[in-house]
């Protein structure tokens, strides 16, 4: 195995690791936020007592998904490159933005107290962050689609779309906290991060067929 290799792999897996360590921290801290219906971006936000724990990690999972974008592969995979380096972007930014207080804890809502003001330009940009990090996620998710729809009579091969229909799912469940959004959410990043572990076990696109 080159050192080229090792490093991708190394990036793309402890960067998946990193993204949903969240979930780990959350618990070690005590959960100070529901989980059933808090959004991983909540545990970051300006009011959260943690907030900085959970900034850094975004930080570091970002940087290391650029870092896997960053090792040259085969022209093939120049799609899935450009998505692991949106995908670490947006996830820097999300972090980089956060929201000014946790938006499923209705007392903490700007609109329900006066003296807050509007929410600030971070806060709004944090929407368009994790919209870019989740459609990169997406995009990645059918890039592994991709690879594994070739294997017939394998269950592996349905992992990406159900990730993705996990995403809508947790769109659909900001609806109502009786949808628990903060589960699917879970649900969801825990997906993702066992698809970019496989894809980190596959490692680099060096010839037209994929490694299976």
């Amino acid at each position: 195995m080159t050192k080229r290799e090792k490093y991708f792999r190394y990036a793309l897996g402890s960067g998946a690791l990193a993204y949903s360590s969240g979930m780990l921290s959350e618990a070690l801290l005590g959960w100070k936020l529901d989980p059933r219906t808090t959004l991983l971006s909540e545990l970051a936000a300006s009011g959260h007592p943690d907030r900085r724990v959970f900034r850094v990690t975004d930080i570091v999972a970002g940087t290391l998904f650029i870092g896997a974008s960053a090792v040259p592969q085969h022209r093939r995979a120049t799609t899935f490159r450009v998505l692991l380096a949106l995908f670490g972007t947006a996830t820097i930014a999300d972090a980089l933005s956060p929201l000014d207080y946790p938006i499923s804890q209705d007392e903490q809502n700007p609109k329900d107290q006066k003296h807050r003001g509007a929410p600030s330009l971070r806060h709004r940009a944090h929407y368009l962050t994790t919209t870019l990090a989740g459609s990169a996620a997406a995009g990645i998710c059918l890039h592994d689609w991709q690879l594994q729809r070739r294997q017939s009579g394998t269950v592996r091969k349905f992992a990406g779309p159900a990730v993705v229909l996990g995403e809508i799912a947790g769109v659909v469940a900001l609806a109502s906290p009786k949808l628990l959004p903060g589960i699917v959410q879970r649900m969801q990043t825990l997906g993702f991060t066992a698809i970019c572990l496989d894809l980190a076990r596959r490692g680099l696109a060096t010839s037209p067929s994929p490694k299976v």
